[in-house]
């Protein structure tokens, strides 16, 4: 007869932590907001974020402010990454101009 009330108090017991689990879309889009990885994270950080978003008012689990702060953080780095690449491609990038042709040397 004891078995079958340990079992009836495992269920709710087991719903009760499912709920306080924390969805790790959620995380992992924080994660790669905050890795940036040139860009690409930032924009997979965002997309993490939306749909983790919208699977935690689905579930009921925990993790929605990570959600948003992964698409905040996601939008500034990418931002961020934008300016430095518009950066290195006018700063860094080849071709000084000049207009003697070539690539640097000095004309020796």
């Amino acid at each position: 007869m004891s078995n079958p009330q340990a079992g009836t108090r495992a269920g709710p017991a087991y719903t009760q932590r499912a709920s306080d689990r924390i969805d790790r879309m959620a995380i992992w889009s924080l994660v790669l907001s905050i890795l940036t990885l040139g860009g690409i994270g930032s924009i997979a950080g965002i997309w993490l974020g939306a749909k983790a978003r919208a699977r935690v008012d689905q579930s009921g689990e925990r993790g929605r402010g990570l959600a948003i702060a992964g698409i905040v953080v996601g939008v500034i780095t990418l931002l961020f990454a934008i300016g430095y690449w518009v950066y290195i491609a006018r700063h860094v990038g080849g071709g000084h101009g000049g207009g003697s042709g070539g690539g640097g040397g000095g004309g020796y």
